[in-house]
């Protein structure tokens, strides 16, 4: 298993939020600096987040653009995408695949659409989920379904693969919800997880839940991981 840096962007600015609250958390500094500094150190994936296109709260697009420039094998992007147009534009910049999470469950007609322009390959769904197991949506302000029955729903696509977002470990540092590893069985494509990594114990646990990738932030950036690239 893999451990994918996460590169979070506010105002141009990577940061690492706790449980995406803005103003909480970490600044962590350029983007662009940080990601250099993550190609040099031998890490060779990369997930980005326009967190202001996410809120609909200003868009840090270009930023991507240039992110993906530096030489990362893997790249993915998520945060606002939910139209056909910024789809194939951001895949555009030599993005590997997009992150959609709230328009699958808010538009599925424009999900569907999204996905027959670009290829079930180039899709990955973010299922940001609480600790009843429900998935969040809005900037995890609202409830949309239960996860098994958003897992059954994505069981009608092939798409390149699934992310499940821990918020209630998002930014903390507190642990994997291990509880996660029934669901994560049903999963074609690739399986990512992120929320509450601390250790590499933590990536064990995760591999042995069969996780192709680990997506890692704010352990990352206060050293406790730092130089782990895989497990």
């Amino acid at each position: 298993m893999k451990v994918m840096p996460s590169i979070d962007i506010s105002n141009g600015i990577a940061v690492k939020r706790v449980r995406g609250v803005r103003g909480s958390g970490i600044t962590i500094g350029n983007p662009l600096d940080v990601a250099y500094k993550l190609y040099k150190a031998g890490y060779d994936s990369l997930h980005i987040v326009d967190l202001d296109a996410a809120e609909g709260a200003g868009n840090n697009e270009n930023v991507a653009k240039e992110l993906c420039k530096i030489g990362f094998q893997f790249v993915q992007v998520g945060g606002g995408i939910r139209s056909v147009d910024k789809a194939i534009r951001v895949l555009s910049y030599g993005v590997s695949a997009v992150v959609i999470s709230s328009v699958f469950f808010i538009d599925r007609v424009m999900f569907d659409s999204i996905v027959r322009a670009v290829g079930e390959d180039k899709v990955i769904v973010a299922l940001d989920y609480d600790s009843s197991y429900a998935v969040m949506i809005k900037g995890w302000r609202e409830k949309a379904a239960s996860l098994s029955e958003a897992l059954k729903e994505l069981s009608m696509y092939n798409l390149k693969g699934t992310l499940f977002t821990y918020v209630g470990g998002e930014g903390m540092e507190s642990g994997v919800d291990e509880g996660i590893a029934k669901y994560v069985r049903t999963v074609r494509g690739l399986k990512e997880y992120a929320g509450g990594i601390s250790t590499v114990n933590d990536l064990v646990k995760l591999k042995s839940m069969g996780f192709d990738y680990a997506i890692v932030g704010m352990a990352l950036y206060r050293g406790r991981l730092w130089g782990v690239k895989s497990v």
